[in-house]
């Protein structure tokens, strides 16, 4: 299998350092694995041998990597140029018009290459558009990465409620403005100084509105209502409010009544993203930057997962995806 990762930041880099940590075994299931390409914003690397991912893990710098030049061109070059057998598209999210990871991966796509991706922004926007291209192509898209981080969200339904059928699902999405949240409540800071917090320690997107108006959330309970529940939803779809108008008064009342105060996504009929007072005691109510996805299943009632949804937690999503890609190809061949 030759790969290609498409965005070296954060993620990027972790997934090349946890690829290394898995080499023998990724061998062992194909012995032909390797990494043909990296890009990042400004170019990329490519070796149809086979990028030294060992190397590459030390420096993690694409242009000072010494077995193959940096080329000063577009990634969407590379994948009209090169074939591989998989993509990883981690470039940053938009979601104003998904680009470039949209064209990335309608081109990969349309080329019969699988996907694998943590990039909210298509899914958000052309999501039936990319599902209909994959299997008109006999390829995978997969984007377990996209919503709660390592929380095996989509993986689950697939595999192991396949007779059974989820009538809704509830969450907190936002690893952000859980943290925030959870200080304002058990430490008692304000908004603002939460809020610079979580900058600091970056956990915020670029622009932190993304988290704290909801909209990242709300990207992600369109993704849900897609993948899971068979919508055609788009964002304006959610309705959506976010945590700046939460105060110290209102985390000290709910406090007094037994409850917190969650920023909750939920997919049934309609979809919203809203403050919520959660009781304690219930399994949503998960503190600091975890993520908690809970659904309701008309067999197996409620089933509740929690884990961190962002951070080199997220990796592990994109290793799962990597093995189902790797098993498919297999069967295939």
């Amino acid at each position: 299998m030759d790969v290609a990762i498409l965005g070296f930041g954060f993620l990027g880099k972790n997934l090349v350092k946890y690829l290394t940590i898995r080499w023998d075994e990724l061998k062992r299931i194909d012995p032909n694995f390797k990494v043909t390409a990296i890009a990042n914003s400004k170019g990329y690397i490519y070796d149809s041998n086979g990028i030294d991912l060992f190397q590459l893990s030390e420096t993690q710098d694409l242009t000072s990597y010494s077995k193959a030049p940096f080329c000063f061109e577009q990634a969407a070059t590379l994948i009209e140029r090169e074939f591989f057998d998989c993509v990883f598209e981690l470039t940053p999210t938009n979601v104003k018009n998904g680009e470039p990871g949209l064209s990335h991966i309608r081109k990969s796509l349309s080329r019969g290459m699988n996907v694998i991706t943590a990039n909210k922004g298509p899914l958000v926007l052309a999501y039936n558009e990319l599902v209909s291209l994959a299997k008109t192509n006999d390829c995978l898209l997969l984007f377990e990465a996209t919503v709660a981080g390592a929380v095996p969200v989509f993986s689950l339904v697939r595999e192991s409620l396949q007779g059974d059928k989820v009538i809704r699902i509830q969450g907190i999405l936002n690893g952000t403005t859980n943290y925030i949240l959870s200080r304002m409540y058990y430490e008692g800071v304000s908004f603002d100084i939460a809020l610079r917090e979580a900058q600091e320690k970056g956990l915020t997107e670029r622009d932190f509105a993304y988290d704290i108006d909801g909209i990242d959330a709300a990207c992600k309970v369109v993704i849900l209502a897609n993948a899971i529940m068979g919508r055609k939803a788009v964002l304006s779809d959610v309705k959506i409010s976010g945590i700046r108008g939460i105060n110290e008064e209102a985390i000290s009342l709910a406090k007094k009544s037994g409850y917190a105060i969650k920023l909750i996504g939920e997919v049934e009929k309609d979809l919203r993203v809203s403050p919520r007072l959660v009781p304690l005691n219930h399994p949503l109510c998960v503190n600091g930057t975890l993520n908690s996805v809970q659904f309701i299943c008309d067999i197996a009632g409620e089933i509740t997962l929690v884990g961190h949804g962002s951070g080199k937690e997220t990796v592990s999503a994109l290793l799962n995806d990597l093995y189902t890609t790797l098993r498919a190809q297999a069967i295939k061949s």
